[in-house]
């Protein structure tokens, strides 16, 4: 068995989190010999605490590009050789699997939304581990609004920004090689969950 490295990105208000607790408890319950790591970005380290300051703090959705780019880079380097790289280099006779909240998907999708060129983006991000599958839940950015309506707003939770975010996030499955799932997110969690874990299961079969 290899160790997977499985990562759920899109917008905020998508139900990654939600669909990360789902994949987690049935990864759990499927094989005794799966170790899980549930993590996200930002990450908990030093680089990480700085952007969700920013993130909170910050309101207008274009202030501040080129920093928050310099750290979530910073911030997804020393995640990958602090938590993930360690995590999913352990052998033995299972399988070590990371669930990931985010990856380099989100800072292409929403730094270019930010005005920072693609290219440039994809350049300082292209040397870092890619996951066995990325699954993008997308979502009508009215629908996510809606969702995340009980809550503080943060930066980037503006409608005009999401649209483009949106188109920004769709368009990643066409121009990257990597191996990602676009999942409709407008629907009801089991229904996402469903489509997910087939993807999923057919990693670990």
């Amino acid at each position: 068995m290899r160790n997977l490295f499985i990562v759920v990105d899109g917008m905020d208000g998508s139900g990654k989190t939600e669909l990360i607790k789902m994949l987690h408890n049935h990864l759990f319950s499927k094989d005794k010999r799966f170790k899980l790591l549930t993590t996200r970005e930002p990450s908990t380290g030093v680089y990480g605490q700085q952007i969700r300051k920013m993130l909170a703090e910050e309101r207008d959705p274009q202030q501040n590009a080129e920093r928050l780019f310099e750290l979530f880079v910073r911030d997804r380097d020393d995640h990958l050789r602090r938590t993930i790289g360690p995590f999913l280099s352990e052998e033995g006779d299972g399988c070590n699997i990371v669930l990931c909240d985010r990856y380099y998907y989100s800072t292409l999708a929403f730094q270019q939304t930010q005005g920072i060129p693609f290219a440039r983006i994809l350049e300082m991000n292209k040397g870092f581990r890619k996951p066995d599958v990325a699954i993008l839940l997308d979502v009508k950015p009215e629908t996510a609004l809606k969702r995340i309506s009980g809550r503080l707003k943060e930066k980037f939770e503006n409608l005009d920004f999401m649209r483009q975010l949106r188109s920004n996030f769709l368009a990643l499955k066409d121009r990257l090689e990597d191996n990602i799932l676009v999942i409709d997110a407008n629907r009801k969690p089991q229904s996402v969950f469903e489509d997910a874990k087939k993807a999923v299961d057919w990693l670990v079969s």
